[in-house]
């Protein structure tokens, strides 16, 4: 299964969360993972980038990011499955629940969030709404969700936990920072829910 890997805010390709080549490590065999940088320079000193402006509406800026993640799908894809961190993860739901609204085939077969940054909906200005009872949920593919209880923006990763489908979600709280934890105990339990992602998938649920 291959993976296309968005980075969160201020970081890049390169600079990759702690723990994700301990998680490749253990997951090597199964999935491929293809990383890639937003190539709009970051608002703050160092060789950092953003997919857009962070700590405020993306407004104009969410339709070149989504545009640049579109390019790589079209160049290096197809992929099966997409993994974000922070602001990767909100720009990922972004565009799987932009993709719903006029496609039947969901942009991903997987989706994995870790450490989520709120999703913004399609215009850049509003902040995608939690489905009301009854309501299809914007996110309706199996995801992975992982947050950490200790996490700045753990609201921001339970408000985008719940726009996905709860009967297609795994779900991990590494009880830590804005990271990804890198011990081995935290390390098998998000490979457990992205392998769990992953499995009901094949089987089409």
């Amino acid at each position: 299964m291959r993976f296309l890997c968005l980075h969160g805010a201020g970081t890049n390709a390169e600079s990759n969360p702690p723990g994700q080549d301990c998680q490749s490590d253990l997951y090597r065999n199964q999935v491929e993972l293809h990383t890639t940088s937003q190539k709009l320079k970051g608002l703050f000193t160092g060789p950092f980038y953003n997919h857009y402006p962070r700590d405020r509406a993306p407004g104009e800026y969410l339709a070149p990011a989504m545009k640049h993640v579109y390019d790589i799908i079209e160049r290096d894809g197809p992929f099966d499955a997409v993994m974000g961190f922070s602001q990767g993860a909100a720009l990922a739901c972004a565009m799987i629940a932009h993709h719903a609204k006029m496609h039947q085939e969901p942009l991903f077969k997987v989706a994995v969030f870790i450490c989520g940054a709120v999703p913004f909906d399609s215009t850049g200005n509003e902040i995608i709404p939690e489905p009301s009872a009854g309501d299809e949920y914007p996110v309706n593919i199996p995801t992975a969700n992982i947050v950490g209880k200790q996490d700045e923006l753990y609201p921001s990763s339970m408000r985008l936990s719940r726009l996905c489908d709860p009967s297609k979600m795994s779900f991990h709280d590494h009880g830590s920072k804005h990271m990804v934890p890198f011990d081995v105990k935290n390390t098998e339990a998000m490979v457990a829910v992205i392998e769990a992602a992953v499995q009901k998938a094949l089987r089409g649920e």
